[in-house]
């Protein structure tokens, strides 16, 4: 006999946004379901009038690659030559092979080389730049896995260690995960978004495991809702999706398919329309152009799959919107662009007309500002950052993180969204749009019917200073009804 999970959450205060406004009432689930009454026996937590809101959803993330950020050399904070060395030497005492990400020049003021890790280990290194689309290697990493053949690619120069785009995609997949590391991986990934509030994450997993594997894992998993983007190198690649059906559960959406079609602002590979301000040789790499595109969207359409598009620079966006050009009236499949952070008006009015819906990551802004401005120079940095227009003109935003890009904490992004929206818009973008892009119709209400995905905090999120809500702590995170996170006391 299959036993019925039934609990009544006590004294909550549940925020209801189509009236804008908190219901203090009891809060019933019976199998993950929230009910309008519930029948003894059941189990019984009292919330003492804490604060109840739907969970967040971050439309555009990486779990696999969030939770192996905790498991590698975190360099973020690396402001300077002799503290990247010291953290290079500390992390060689435990390593086999030296992983580090966060590194950015515009702090450190210099792009680490080839020589300059040469000079401090010999053990194979690579440092991943924080925006994830450059790394630079030592010698003993190239010999180890035989990168010298991958020099020019996408700008790539082996004779410096600098890996770019396809290249470093190309190291990943020589250097794959094993099954025990996607597990491990995914479960400190999915910890990490848990313990701010988020329950659901559209995640962009396949890079450096093997498809299998990361199906198997990723489909039982249940601690988090999961909708995969499944990264494709080519468009003969959509046949994945005959075999991922079976996959599917509960916790685990297989509905939509990724490309890349730039690179980024801070690694000066996002493709643009005119050379960068501060190198007027440079306009990016474009990974592909419109006619190629066309055959991934061709593709999807024909299979019913969404097609989620990376595009950061305005040339890249000029083809991702002819190639989505001939879609099903009304965009059905929700096809999806990711970024977007710079956009004419024009291109705003054509990513209306083909009711395309956009991923955005105001979490980019307060920590790219400056550096996209020395990019883009201050006539085009009035084009950048187009997340209001874009919303403003009715087009379905949602919002995301792009972690471990930037910080998995939603309430730093709700703090950064300050810039284009109020709070409550944020939040609204932040938890009903990302469903919806997910295609689900829920309402983003705790109401009977609905999925029991909550989290619980001790104090209003809407009227908490900034400074306050960026060290919030949230009480509780439930997803399907089962408490996944709860703060130690």
């Amino acid at each position: 006999m299959v036993e019925i999970k039934k609990v009544c959450f006590r004294n909550a205060k549940l925020y209801d946004p189509k009236i804008d406004s908190y219901i203090k009432r009891d809060l019933l689930v019976v199998d993950g379901v929230i009910v309008e009454e519930i029948s003894k026996p059941f189990v019984n937590i009292d919330l003492n009038d804490k604060y109840v809101y739907t969970g967040f959803v971050d439309s555009h993330a990486h779990l696999i690659a969030t939770g192996k950020s905790r498991h590698t050399l975190d360099i973020t904070d690396v402001k300077t030559a002799e503290e990247l060395k010291d953290a290079i030497k500390k992390a060689q005492k435990y390593s086999e092979i030296i992983r580090g990400r966060g590194w950015n020049q515009e702090t450190l003021g210099f792009i680490p080389n080839r020589s300059f890790i040469d000079s401090i280990t010999e053990i194979p290194t690579i440092l991943v730049r924080r925006c994830g689309h450059v790394a630079t290697v030592n010698s003993k990493m190239i010999e180890k896995f035989n990168l010298e053949e991958l020099d020019g690619m996408d700008g790539s120069d082996i004779s410096k260690g600098f890996l770019k785009e396809r290249a470093l995609d190309e190291f990943r997949k020589r250097v794959k995960l094993t099954k025990a590391e996607i597990k491990a991986f995914l479960k400190s990934g999915a910890e990490e978004f848990l313990k701010y509030g988020v329950t659901a994450v559209h995640s962009d997993d396949y890079h450096d495991s093997d498809l299998d594997d990361l199906l198997e894992i990723l489909s039982v998993q249940q601690l988090i809702r999961i909708f995969e983007k499944l990264y494709l190198e080519d468009a003969s690649q959509i046949k994945f999706f005959d075999k991922i059906k079976n996959y599917q559960n509960a916790f685990l959406d297989l509905k939509a398919a990724k490309v890349y079609l730039d690179g980024s602002f801070g690694a000066r590979t996002a493709a643009l329309i005119e050379p960068y301000a501060d190198d007027p040789e440079d306009k990016g790499i474009l990974y592909m152009d419109r006619y190629q595109l066309k055959e991934y969207v061709k593709a999807c359409e024909e299979r019913g799959i969404q097609l989620t598009v990376h595009v950061i620079g305005d040339r890249a966006l000029e083809e991702a919107l002819a190639a989505f050009e001939g879609i099903k009236k009304g965009n059905p499949l929700k096809h999806r662009l990711i970024h977007v952070q710079i956009a004419s008006n024009e291109q705003i009015e054509k990513i209306k007309e083909l009711n395309l819906k956009v991923s955005v990551q105001p979490i980019f802004y307060p920590s790219d500002r400056e550096m996209a401005i020395s990019r883009l120079g201050d006539r085009r940095f009035k084009q950048a950052y187009p997340f209001k227009k874009l919303f403003e003109k009715g087009i379905g935003v949602s919002l995301s993180t792009d972690s471990p890009v930037e910080s998995s904490n939603p309430f730093k992004n709700l703090i950064a969204a300050e810039s284009f929206f109020d709070r409550k818009t944020a939040f609204k973008l932040y938890t009903e749009s990302g469903r919806r892009q997910a295609f689900s119709n829920e309402s983003g209400r705790l109401i009977p019917g609905e999925k029991a995905d909550f989290f619980v905090t001790e104090q209003d999120i809407f009227t908490l200073p900034k400074e306050e809500l960026s060290k919030l702590s949230v009480y509780m995170t439930v997803v399907n009804g089962e408490i996944v996170y709860a703060r130690s006391e």
